[in-house]
């Protein structure tokens, strides 16, 4: 009789599930990762200017307006099978035609301070030359007095330490190179007959002050404005007084 053949058995255990083990803390982490990019999306657009947050806000407001505007610009490059001709050369001096904001405004005023305060010319004449910050701009004042520090009496050219304090307050200009306004005034004294009027007086000291300028390396095309006030605007209590004898070069916050 043959013998029976065992049959082979396998047992296989079953295991149970592995489980998240821990998984918990990917969600934690993906939640603040998210949070993070959104706060640093927020402080982002918080730092832009207004011009740029008017416009996102308009892209949220309404996609699809933003989408057509864009769509119809006019600013959208036409490609016609030829390649677009080279940019324009931007020369540097383009970029500083801009005109004053309040931080250049700060920087110059305290760049002409220290001028005033340090520069050879102005020892024993820094109250002649007076610079502050108006709604205006920043405004130099160069005053006269007894001595004649900037021009001798009857005369419209600059004395030799009048050319030497422009020059110095040039330099400091030049730093940043902005459009400026120069503006001569007079005081009421009256004038011999048939001499000079206050007019012809304050336009001519404003124009040697220019001339001075531009002899010291400030570009012409920067000096936007040559006027004359005359004696029509008294900057002290008694008209007559020496010191309103003036010019005033302004560097303007926005053209007039």
């Amino acid at each position: 009789m043959a013998k029976e053949v065992q049959p082979i058995i396998i047992k296989k255990k079953k295991h149970g599930g592995h489980g998240h083990h821990g998984g918990a803390w990917k969600l934690a982490y993906a939640d603040l990762v998210t949070a993070m990019m959104a706060f640093f999306l927020v402080m982002w657009i918080i730092g832009l200017d207004p011009a740029t947050k008017v416009g996102i806000a308009a892209y949220f407001n309404d996609p699809g307006a933003a989408l057509k505007s864009f769509a119809s610009s006019r600013n959208v490059m036409q490609m016609d099978g030829h390649p677009p001709p080279p940019p324009e050369k931007v020369e540097e001096n383009d970029l500083t035609t801009k005109y004053l904001d309040l931080k250049w405004a700060k920087v110059l005023n305290s760049l002409v301070q220290d001028k005033i305060k340090n520069d050879g010319p102005f020892k024993g004449r820094q109250h002649n030359v007076v610079s502050t910050i108006t709604d205006k701009g920043l405004q130099i004042e160069l005053s006269e007095d007894s001595r004649g520090v900037f021009f001798a009496r009857a005369n419209n050219e600059l004395t030799d330490v009048g050319k030497s304090m422009v020059k110095s307050l040039t330099a400091a200009l030049l730093t940043s190179r902005r459009p400026v306004r120069i503006t001569g005034y007079t005081d009421t004294a009256p004038v011999a007959s048939g001499g000079t009027s206050k007019m012809d007086i304050g336009f001519a000291r404003a124009r040697a002050v220019n001339q001075a300028m531009i002899a010291s390396g400030y570009p012409a095309e920067l000096c936007r404005q040559i006027s004359s006030r005359g004696d029509t605007q008294v900057a002290k209590g008694n008209g007559s007084s020496l010191d309103n004898n003036r010019v005033v070069i302004l560097v303007p916050f926005e053209p007039e």
